[in-house]
């Protein structure tokens, strides 16, 4: 018993990364916004450097929670893409805005299946609302479908589109971080009880 709660209690450390990601993308969301984006290198300039960084947050995840996680692939794959894909785009920040637009439609898409993906996963754990993050990672996905099947939307629609793509994949990060401290919070009563 004591082994499956460690195993537990390990499997959320760092759930502050999530939080991080999620203050990140909402912030950026909000610099959009707020900020209208004149040129279009500019801009992909900008999601290059937060999807690098994200990226990077997400693999720091992956490796510090390698031997507690189920799917510790998955986590570390999505990361690897994220810094992948940041590279690219940092390398490369004269592409078409078709091209940008796919890139980023592809990028939103895999997190928001990844966000679908850890709703059913903290499901399972027993974390109430989980339901909340399921939802923000289908709209993630509905957005990101929106930018892959239509690339030629135009810049201005392109910003709005995807800082509101941003927003509710920041709320989803935040949310599903509050549930994983919650269930790290849990687990190490339940430990105290043990021990006690």
């Amino acid at each position: 018993m004591s082994n499956l709660i460690s195993k537990v209690s390990g499997t959320v450390k760092n759930w502050w990364v999530f939080l991080i990601i999620g203050i990140l993308l909402i912030l950026s969301a909000y610099w959009m916004f707020s900020t209208p984006v004149e040129s279009f290198v500019g801009l992909a300039t900008f999601f290059s450097a937060l999807i690098f960084v994200s990226g990077l947050f997400s693999v720091f995840f992956a490796l510090t929670n390698k031997d507690d996680i189920d799917n510790f692939g998955l986590y570390l794959a999505s990361g690897i893409l994220d810094v992948i894909i940041g590279f690219i785009l940092l390398k490369y920040p004269g592409i078409t805005v078709v091209l940008f637009s796919m890139f980023i439609g592809f990028w939103l898409l895999f997190r928001g299946f990844y966000m679908i993906s850890a709703s059913f996963k903290i499901k399972k754990v027993g974390v109430d609302n989980w339901g909340w993050v399921l939802f923000f990672g289908v709209l993630v996905v509905i957005f990101a479908m929106m930018s892959i099947i239509n690339p030629l939307i135009g810049a201005a629609y392109l910003v709005y589109t995807l800082a509101f793509t941003l927003v509710l994949l920041g709320i989803a990060n935040i949310m599903l971080s509050m549930r994983l401290r919650k269930v790290k919070s849990g687990v190490k009563d339940l430990k105290e009880k043990l021990q006690g």
